[in-house]
C-alpha cells in the first residue's frame, strides 16, 4: 500500500471532520477516499502502520473536501478465510460487493466499498466475519419504486457463527442486519460493534436514478439483531450515528428482535452517541421509530421466543422524535444512566409532530399472561423531552404504564429494581442544549483513549 497516499487519506479524513447541518451539533462528515488498488487474494494479517495523527478539535460548519481518486474493481466472492484488502463496488442492486462463501474466519480490513446493492454479505455459511476501518458507500439503486430497491446494508449477514465491526465509517447505507447467530459461546465466538461511525441510515425506496421516496421505505437500523438468541460475550459500544432529517429514514437506531443474551453475559449497549430518527417526511405525525427498541417483536408466548438479559447504559441519545428508548415486553432488561434529549424541533426550526416520549415500558402484547415480561429496570436517566407541539413549556420524560416504581417481587423474597429515580432536566430543552451533548460525549471518548470510525 502507498504510504503516502495512506497518510494522505488519513490527514484528509481528519480534516472532512464536519458537523453536518444539524444547526450547530457537532457531528463528523463522512467521505469517499481511496486506500489503494483492489486486491482479490488475501494478504498476510499484519496491522496496517499509520503515520500517528493527533485529532484537533471540530468546530460546527461544513467543509468541501477533494478526496483522491478511487479505482474500484468488480465484486469480489471470497471463499477461504483470510484477510482482504482492496476497493470493490457493485453497480448492480442484485449483486452484493462482496460476497463471502466460507466459514473460515475472513476479515476486510482498510478498504473501501460501494454498492447499489448490499456492501458485505454473507447467508448459510456459518461465516466469521471481521470488518475493520473500512469505509462503505451506499448508492441509489437507480430503480423505478416498483423494484422496492432500498440503500444497500452495510453488512447483512444470516445463519452465522461470529461478526466483529470495529472503526468502519458507514454513508447512506441501511445499516447492519444480524439474522440467526449460530455461533459457539465456549469458542468465543459473539456479536461485537464498536468505534463505528454512521451517517443517514436510509430505507427510502429508490424510484429512479438519484430519486427517493417520500412516503415509502424498508424499516431498518443502524444495528439489527433477528433471533440472535443466547448470545454471550454480546456488545453494542462507543459508535457515533447521526441521521439528518429529509437525508435518512431509519425506523430505529437500535433494534433487539426476539434476541437475547445470557444471564451471565447480558447483551451490552453502551457509551454510544445516536443523534437523529426522523421519518422520511420529517413534518409527518405518523412514525413509529426512535432511538433504541429493546424488545422489537409482536409479542412472545414463551421465554425461548422473549427477548431477555439487555443492559442499555452510558449513551447518550438526541432528537430520535416518537422515542429515546422503548420497551415494550421483555425480561431482564435494564435501561440506566443515559443522556436522554429533545427539544422536539427540527435543526430549521420546525416542531417535530412524532415527538413523543424520552422512555417507555409498555406491555404492549400482554406477555405477562405468558410469564414472559418481567424484572424491567430503567433508573438513573436524564431526560428532557420536549413536547412543543403539545403546549409551551410541557414535556413527555418517561411512560410506565407496566413497569413498577417499587420493583419486582421474586419468589426468594427479594426484589428486582422497577423503573425509579430517573431526573428530569428542568426547564425547556432548547436545540442549543442538544447541541451540547456531542462535545460532551467526545470528551468521554478523549478520556477513554479511543478513536471513532477512521479517524
Amino acid at each position: 500500500m502507498n504510504r503516502s497516499l495512506l497518510r494522505a487519506t488519513r490527514l484528509a479524513l481528519l480534516a472532512s471532520i464536519a458537523l453536518l447541518a444539524l444547526q450547530g451539533l457537532a457531528t463528523q462528515g463522512l467521505a469517499t477516499q481511496g486506500l489503494g488498488l483492489a486486491q482479490q487474494k488475501p494478504v498476510q494479517s499484519q496491522p496496517v502502520q499509520s503515520p500517528p495523527v493527533q485529532p484537533k478539535p471540530v468546530q460546527p460548519g461544513a467543509f468541501q473536501l477533494k478526496t483522491p481518486q478511487i479505482r474500484y474493481a468488480a465484486p469480489i466472492v471470497i471463499t477461504r478465510g483470510g484477510v482482504y484488502r482492496g476497493n470493490w463496488q457493485s453497480l448492480d442492486p442484485r449483486t452484493p460487493a462482496v460476497t463471502i462463501r466460507t466459514s473460515q474466519p475472513v476479515t476486510i480490513e482498510d478498504s473501501n466499498i460501494q454498492s447499489r446493492g448490499t456492501l458485505i454479505y454473507s447467508a448459510f455459511q456459518r461465516a466469521r466475519v471481521t470488518v475493520r476501518r473500512t469505509r462503505g458507500v451506499a448508492l441509489n439503486p437507480g430503480r423505478a419504486l416498483s423494484y422496492f430497491a432500498y440503500p444497500g446494508r452495510f453488512l447483512l449477514l444470516e445463519e452465522f457463527s461470529s461478526a466483529v465491526i470495529e472503526n468502519n465509517e458507514m454513508t447512506g447505507t441501511s445499516g447492519m442486519y444480524f439474522r440467526q447467530y449460530l455461533g459457539d459461546p465456549a469458542k468465543g465466538e459473539t456479536i461485537r460493534i464498536s468505534r463505528n461511525r454512521a451517517l443517514n441510515i436510509d430505507g427510502r425506496y429508490s424510484t429512479g436514478p438519484d430519486t427517493v421516496s417520500q412516503d415509502q421505505a424498508r424499516l431498518v437500523q443502524f444495528v439489527q439483531f433477528n433471533n440472535v438468541r443466547g448470545l454471550t460475550g454480546g456488545e453494542i459500544a462507543w459508535n457515533e450515528v447521526v441521521n439528518q432529517p429529509g437525508k435518512s429514514r431509519p425506523e430505529e437506531i437500535i433494534s433487539i428482535y426476539v434476541s437475547s443474551g445470557t444471564a451471565a453475559s447480558p447483551i451490552l449497549i453502551h457509551d454510544n452517541y445516536f443523534h437523529g430518527a426522523y421519518p422520511a417526511r420529517p413534518t409527518t405525525d405518523s412514525y413509529s421509530g426512535g432511538g433504541m427498541n429493546l424488545n422489537d417483536g409482536s409479542g412472545s408466548r414463551t421465554l425461548a421466543q422473549a427477548n431477555g438479559y439487555v443492559r442499555a447504559y452510558h449513551n447518550v441519545i438526541v432528537g430520535t422524535s416518537n422515542q429515546g428508548v422503548a420497551v415494550g415486553g421483555g425480561h431482564d432488561i435494564q435501561v440506566f444512566e443515559n443522556r436522554i434529549i429533545s427539544s422536539g424541533y427540527l435543526p430549521d426550526g420546525r416542531p417535530i409532530p412524532s415527538q413523543n416520549v424520552g422512555i417507555y415500558v409498555w406491555d404492549s402484547n400482554n406477555d405477562r399472561r405468558h410469564g414472559t415480561f418481567y424484572n424491567v429496570s430503567v433508573w438513573g436517566n436524564l431526560i428532557g423531552w420536549s413536547t412543543p407541539l403539545r403546549g409551551q413549556g410541557t414535556s413527555n420524560p418517561w411512560w410506565f404504564p407496566d413497569c413498577p416504581a417499587d420493583g419486582w417481587p421474586q419468589k426468594d423474597g427479594s426484589v428486582v429494581r422497577g423503573c425509579s429515580d430517573n431526573r428530569t432536566v428542568p426547564g425547556r430543552v432548547t436545540q442549543t442544549l442538544e447541541a451540547q451533548e456531542y462535545p460532551l460525549w467526545r470528551a468521554r471518548v478523549a478520556a477513554a483513549k479511543l478513536k471513532i470510525g477512521l479517524e
